[in-house]
């Protein structure tokens, strides 16, 4: 197998983390793209993901997986422990809720700001769209504080344990410091869970 990947990139970074924790990551055959540069967009690359998406896994038997949910949880069956998407249908069931929470209600839109207002992204992002990039500013302020709600009543974003959910969350807030958005600075909560996040060797990095 190989994956392709990208540094300081939101996708790659969660996959890259949960490889990190389940301590795998130095032993996955890999090749490094440079986004700014557009190197996924290339011919070369565009032929193994036809939509550019990274990361992207390449199997043994051709298959390529492109979702970065769908790469740790065929991961997670090669290396199931330690144990980072449920060990039973329910908790299973519990954590991608969880998951796809943090994922559709503060992850997209730090990805909506970033995309449509950073300079960085004026090449990738065409048109770039002001007002949707303040839309989006305003709903991860506001869901953000919903996780810092829930963060309140549980260690950690699924429940009692750190999960791929802690991942999503983890990486989504590095992502929002390219805006300069640091949350945890007026949420309590979540700034007690940043600091649980940031003395795990797997995700410090």
């Amino acid at each position: 197998m190989k994956l392709h990947y990208a540094v300081m990139a939101p996708n790659p970074d969660r996959v890259r983390f949960f490889l990190q924790e389940k301590g795998v990551w130095d032993q996955i055959p890999k090749t490094e793209l440079n986004i700014i540069k557009q190197d996924h967009r290339q011919p070369a690359y565009l032929a193994i993901s036809p939509l550019g998406q990274l990361p992207a896994l390449e199997l043994d038997n051709g298959t390529v997986l492109t979702e970065s949910r769908a790469i740790c949880t065929y991961f997670e069956s090669l290396y199931p422990e330690p144990n980072l998407m449920g060990a039973d249908g329910k908790e299973r069931a519990v954590i991608e809720m969880w998951d796809r929470r943090v994922e559709m209600s503060y992850f997209l839109h730090i990805a909506g700001w970033f995309r449509n207002s950073h300079p960085a992204m004026a090449e990738l992002e065409k048109p770039q769209c002001a007002e949707w990039a303040e839309i989006s500013r305003g709903r991860a302020q506001q869901n953000i504080a919903h996780i810092d709600q829930r963060l309140a009543s549980s260690p950690y974003v699924a429940g009692d344990r750190f999960t791929i959910a802690d991942i999503t969350l983890h990486v989504s807030l590095g992502f929002g410091r390219i805006m300069k958005y640091r949350p945890w600075e007026e949420h309590s909560h979540l700034a007690a869970w940043r600091e649980r996040m940031l003395a795990r060797p797997g995700v410090a990095s």
